[in-house]
């Protein structure tokens, strides 16, 4: 068991299962003693989040994946549990696998409708260099709503 305090990582607005889904083509080389040898290729529909796939599906060929991927969508939502929040280790931001250098707490959470609430236990968001200035568009996900703390 780690003496390590586990922190509480806010899922951020408008989060997604996924930052990146692929189409790619798989080639293979078929040998057959009967028909004779020859290269085929399939498709793979891939779901990837902060750089890692997380699941992918496979598909005669990139004609049939595109008409699947709506519906290998969903079920690759299932599969990755739903989980949206943060980890504390990678930027928070969607896209971005780089490592985060900065946590900020949160003053209040918002929700789709704009009303304020306090949070019951201390909530963090992380991100990198990069993306560490969040602007003053937002409510929840601005620079007025975070307190830098301590990694």
């Amino acid at each position: 068991m780690s003496n390590e305090k586990r922190i509480n990582c806010a899922l951020r607005p408008d989060a997604q299962g996924f930052d990146e889904v692929r189409i790619v083509t798989v080639p293979r080389y078929k040998e057959s003693e009967l028909s004779g040898d020859e290269w085929r290729i399939s498709a793979s529909i891939q779901f990837w989040r902060k750089g890692k796939m997380i699941c992918e599906s496979g598909c005669r060929d990139i004609e049939a994946a595109v008409t699947m991927v709506g519906g290998e969508y969903l079920r690759a939502l299932d599969h990755a549990n739903g989980y949206y929040a943060g980890d504390g280790i990678h930027c928070d931001q969607e896209g971005c696998a780089d490592a985060a250098t900065v946590r900020y707490q949160l003053k209040a959470l918002y929700c789709r409708q704009g009303h304020k609430s306090e949070p019951s236990s201390p909530e963090f968001r992380h991100f990198c260099e990069r993306h560490k200035t969040r602007g003053d568009c937002g409510l929840e996900d601005s620079d007025s709503n975070y307190i830098e703390v301590p990694l």
